[in-house]
């Protein structure tokens, strides 16, 4: 399934141009992308005649959304001489792509007037092509386990909503819905953490610097690990400015709770088919690992004593150790790294991607520079030989 699944409407455009509209609305608002042929963002190829384009599209797709009324729409001939139309074609087509074990979801409607011709076998009232159009959507054996022998008739758009609200076609609009608002909220909470680790650049007002685009702390050399240095006064300024600013930074750890409860909720996992696991995207993976290495560094600059007697220390005469200095920069490379993560999660966001690139779930694994250097896989390989000793 796509990461944002897909539904294709087929349907005649004249007859059914208004629902396709409300269900094109419908479904978008619970997190559904729609495929319609008359909508610009049907992505068609100008190589392809229509017909190509509808059917490249249904490939792409998760559902195949089927509305059949009483008029056929545009009737052609194929090349042996059979009559056919452009909804009966696609319908064929999404047949073939079955028979091919494609994971394609049929969800059928066939408005009432139509289905009461095709039971009372009226072809005065209805055309004898839509006559066997419907009678190969209940009686083709491919799907005989799929809908069985019955499909859904509709009077009114209020009639389809109630059964694609059942999620009885896994479409589950309520859960995709939900994702949707919970992506807004992540959206919101991520963008705010982000601003608070940026600084206005005092240049011209105007530019935005990253903590260590602002704060500039070196690589020195020491003499002795364990014994105090004293150091440069524009370095021990930098270090005393960057201690500050993240001891008081209680409403940030707030952010970050908020944030990690919106996740928490499993409303972002998704269905692998293949492994069939309940995975997160990989956005999310980033998400979790990002503010997992803000919240350590926060909490750090809050109970490390070593922090407060630096930004207690006189900037003129600044002393430090070696093993000292090297926690304060790890600690600034390390909300760096949060900080550029944050940069391409908002980009993801306001550009509305999708998700990232699959990666390995190692590239996660990260979470600060003073974590230990066991890795999930040496954590669990421990695990299972632990009781073998």
């Amino acid at each position: 399934m796509n990461l944002q699944p897909t539904v294709f409407i087929s349907s005649i455009i004249s007859e059914f141009y208004d629902l396709r509209g409300a269900l094109k609305y419908f479904l978008g608002k619970s997190g559904f992308r729609v495929l319609m042929s008359e909508e610009p963002d049907f992505g068609a190829d100008c190589d392809k005649d229509s017909l190509e384009n509808c059917k490249s599209r249904i490939e792409v797709s998760d559902y195949y959304l089927l509305i059949i009324g009483v008029k056929p729409g545009y009737e052609f001939e194929l090349s042996n001489g059979t009559k056919t139309t452009v909804t009966l074609e696609e319908f064929k087509y999404f047949l073939e792509l079955k028979k091919k074990g494609e994971n394609l979801n049929l969800i059928a409607f066939v408005r009432k007037q139509a289905w009461d011709y095709y039971v009372n076998n009226d072809v005065d009232k209805m055309a004898l092509i839509q006559h066997q159009f419907i009678n190969e959507l209940v009686n083709n054996s491919l799907l005989d386990k799929q809908i069985g022998r019955w499909r859904y008739t509709f009077d009114k758009f209020d009639d389809i909503i109630q059964v694609l609200e059942t999620n009885q076609n896994g479409l589950f609009t309520e859960a995709n819905r939900k994702k949707s608002v919970y992506r807004v909220y992540l959206k919101q909470e991520l963008t705010q953490i982000l601003k608070t680790l940026l600084i206005r650049d005092k240049g011209d007002g105007k530019g935005i610097k990253t903590i260590k685009e602002a704060i500039n702390i070196p690589d020195l050399k020491f003499r002795d690990y364990f014994k105090e240095e004293r150091i440069d006064k524009d370095v021990a300024i930098h270090i005393i400015a960057f201690i500050q600013f993240f001891t008081y930074k209680e409403e940030l750890l707030l952010k970050i709770n908020r944030t990690f409860n919106y996740i928490s909720q499993g409303e972002f996992s998704y269905f692998n088919a293949e492994t069939e696991t309940y995975e997160m995207p990989e956005y999310i993976k980033m998400t979790i690992q990002t503010l997992e290495i803000i919240e350590k560094s926060l909490i750090n600059f809050k109970r490390g004593e070593h922090y407060q007697k630096l930004a207690r220390m006189d900037r003129d005469n600044f002393f430090i150790k070696e093993y000292e200095y090297g926690y304060v920069k790890g600690q600034l490379d390390d909300l760096n790294l949060a900080t550029l993560k944050l940069i391409n999660l908002m980009r993801c966001f306001h550009n509305n991607w999708n998700d990232f690139a699959k990666k390995d779930d190692t590239f996660y694994d990260y979470r600060g520079a003073f974590t230990d250097e066991l890795k999930t896989t040496d954590i669990i390989d421990f695990a299972n030989s632990y009781f073998d000793k």
